[in-house]
């Protein structure tokens, strides 16, 4: 009702300055008045022509005004942001959708290959038994980790058990960042290799004094570091583990008396088989 009624008055008010636009002579309206029904019309058009004037208010459940220039777009920390603000009737909804992306990481199964031939441990470190050896270009699947001494626990091939390899003549493939880092078991209480048993000799004295002694034995230990040659309570060669032969050349006497016996070691303790003595008279 309001704007037909501003309407309508409108129309008269236009009406009377067209009729105010003509010679005042034909009109017979004075100058003053046709002043004032100008006047008049601008003062009623001016609110509804205006781009600056404010929108029309209206009473209801809520009230509320539209801003012109409201952004609808803003980013937010964290991902893409989207902001609208529609205007429903005299009510602002203002409504923000955040665009997070999700990563999903993919590992693979982590595997050490070995360059040498390699003892997988039951512990890091040569106090522990040795469990498996693994060959060169052999490849297993790594299970945890102790970066502290370079060790890696790894599958033993055919079975779910494991053992403790050293890296160090090793290559990593795979996702072996992710493995678990582990402390190494208690080590057990050394004990002294088993000594070799059924020493026996056979030697022979030539007539310039040169002398030779074949001697053999039994390896009776498990995992020793190896075997001392000792005659007459020095030591005169030093044999790898599993040896169990070894002949030794010498110059000697034809008078003398000589003595050997085989020592097995493993770190610091020893054992020894029985003593042989013999001469060349």
């Amino acid at each position: 009702m309001k704007k037909m009624f501003v309407f309508c008055l409108s129309l008269v008010l236009l009406a009377s300055l067209t009729a105010c636009n003509m010679p005042a002579e034909s009109t017979g309206i004075a100058p003053e008045l046709q002043t004032a029904a100008a006047l008049t019309v601008q003062a009623v058009l001016t609110p509804l022509n205006s781009p600056t004037a404010a929108p029309p208010t209206s009473t209801g459940d809520a009230a509320a005004s539209e801003t012109p220039g409201t952004p609808l777009a803003s980013p937010t920390a964290g991902g893409p942001s989207l902001t609208a603000t529609p205007t429903l009737g005299t009510a602002t909804v203002t409504m923000t959708l955040s665009l997070t992306p999700t990563i999903t990481p993919t590992y693979s199964t982590p595997f050490l290959t070995f360059k040498e031939s390699t003892n997988c441990r039951s512990g890091p470190g040569q106090s522990y038994e040795i469990l498996y050896t693994f060959l060169p270009d052999s490849v297993t699947e790594i299970v945890a980790a102790y970066p502290q001494d370079g060790y890696w626990v790894v599958k033993q091939p055919g079975s779910n058990d494991t053992c403790w390899a050293w890296g160090g003549y090793a290559t990593t493939s795979g996702s072996y960042w992710v493995v678990p880092s582990t402390t190494p078991p208690a080590t057990r209480t050394a004990s002294p290799p088993s000594a070799p048993s059924g020493l026996s000799w056979n030697y022979a004295c030539g007539a310039g004094g040169d002398i030779t002694v074949d001697l053999k034995w039994i390896d009776r230990s498990d995992g020793e570091d190896g075997f001392r040659v000792v005659r007459d309570d020095e030591v005169i060669a030093q044999l790898p583990p599993n040896t169990n032969s070894y002949t030794d050349v010498f110059y000697g006497s034809a008078t003398e008396n000589y003595s050997y016996y085989i020592e097995v070691y493993s770190g610091t303790l020893t054992a020894r088989s029985n003593t042989i003595k013999f001469s060349c008279q």
